[in-house]
């Protein structure tokens, strides 16, 4: 009982540090990218040269994070989280150091390397020191750490270039993450793996062989394609369908992100609410999608598009918590780290395959069907995730 009693305190320091390494995680994904421009005209490399920086950073992050999921297993999320923390901060300042091009894109993929840890460690970690009944409001919170870094990330770069030049920007933030990992290292006894917990057999036979962990990196895969047209592509939409500037649309998509991360609070709550997540998953997502069809139809006057648009950005962020909630129990003969790790690779891909349907369609002057194929991978995900629910209650074959 006095463990039980103790849990809240230790509850909210072990979400509150893995919610702010999960804010620099996604703080370092876009802290060179506003810096292009320096970088461009001290080491005289193109913008080309430069986006394959970014490119080697996303392919690190997304081809290991199983792979850490199976060390999260091995050796315990705190130990990883804290590891990987350094690694990519560290590569991060070490970038101000740069003379030559090449080095630069080593460290990204360096870097790539720290940041593929976050997912695995991070659920691990929480699937293991949040109660059950508070674990959706500890991932909402974990959610909006790493919705807040993306915000964060290009302001106080910029202004730290503005004030101490590109180079010193990027010593100040990695640093920063440099002194947060070393910290982490003697927390533990917050984030560190439990004494006798269950170490599971992980294996990529056991992730593939099972159906409920593969429908939910389609699940991943399709839902990510669906943003992905909302967050790239609607603001050129917009300005074609309704024949407003770039700004104005820019400031409807603005809206759209504004409130579905405010939208992941609520979320939370409501994963902790209600059990059936998939039901969740699937009334929210048609909800987003039913809006956004709206919003691209040309119907509505622009102004009222905000509105439209707002609501759609708040049933997304509301999907969140019930959504990785629903990956750990799919975690039965596999730990909850890999299971992570691997789902989540499915967000890479669909951010591949979206952009060029998206693309295709622009190119083809029909800027409407941007938010129906949207719409139309929101369904399939929700297809995919009541598939999932459906294999899930069905009783087990008779020995």
């Amino acid at each position: 009982m006095e463990e039980a009693a103790a849990r809240p305190k230790g509850e909210f320091k072990t979400v509150g540090l893995v919610s702010v390494a999960h804010l620099l995680s996604h703080f370092y994904m876009l802290s060179l990218p506003p810096l292009f421009i320096y970088v461009r005209d001290d080491l005289n490399v193109s913008f080309v040269s430069l986006g394959l920086c970014v490119t080697a950073y996303a392919i690190t992050t997304g081809l290991l994070q199983t792979p850490m999921g199976f060390l999260v297993n091995r050796i315990g999320g705190g130990k990883v989280l804290a590891g990987g923390l350094f690694v990519n901060a560290a590569a991060i300042a070490a970038v101000a150091f740069a003379t030559e091009y090449w080095q630069i894109i080593a460290l990204m993929f360096l870097a790539g390397v720290g940041s593929s840890v976050f997912h695995p460690a991070d659920y691990s970690i929480l699937a293991a020191r949040v109660a059950p009944e508070r674990l959706g409001r500890a991932l909402a919170t974990h959610a909006l750490g790493g919705n807040l870094g993306f915000v964060a990330a290009p302001p106080v770069v910029l202004a730290l270039a503005a004030l101490l030049g590109w180079r010193n920007a990027l010593l100040v933030v990695g640093g920063g993450g440099v002194l947060l990992a070393i910290a982490l290292a003697f927390q533990m006894s917050a984030i560190g793996q439990r004494r006798g917990a269950e170490r599971r057999q992980d294996s990529w036979g056991r992730l593939v062989r099972s159906p409920a962990i593969l429908l939910l990196f389609v699940f991943y895969t399709l839902s990510a394609a669906a943003n992905s047209g909302i967050v790239h592509f609607s603001v050129s939409a917009f300005s074609e369908i309704y024949g407003v500037p770039a700004a104005a649309a820019a400031m409807a998509l603005t809206t759209y992100q504004v409130l579905s991360m405010l939208a992941v609070l609520p979320g939370g709550w409501l994963a902790d609410r209600f059990e059936n997540h998939e039901i969740v998953l699937a009334l929210c997502m048609a909800g987003s999608a039913g809006f956004l069809l709206l919003c691209g139809s040309g119907a509505l006057p622009f102004v009222a598009v905000f509105g439209a648009i707002g609501v759609a950005g708040a049933f997304h962020g509301l999907v969140n918590a019930s959504r990785d909630i629903s990956v750990r129990g799919a975690a039965k003969d596999v730990s909850v780290g890999t299971v992570f790790g691997f789902v989540t690779t499915g967000y890479s891909a669909g951010q591949i395959i979206g952009p060029s349907v998206y693309g295709l369609i622009l190119d083809f002057g029909r800027p409407h069907l941007v938010f129906v194929a949207s719409a139309v991978f929101s369904l399939l995900a929700i297809l995919t995730m009541l598939a999932r629910r459906s294999a899930s209650s069905a009783p087990a074959p008779a020995e």
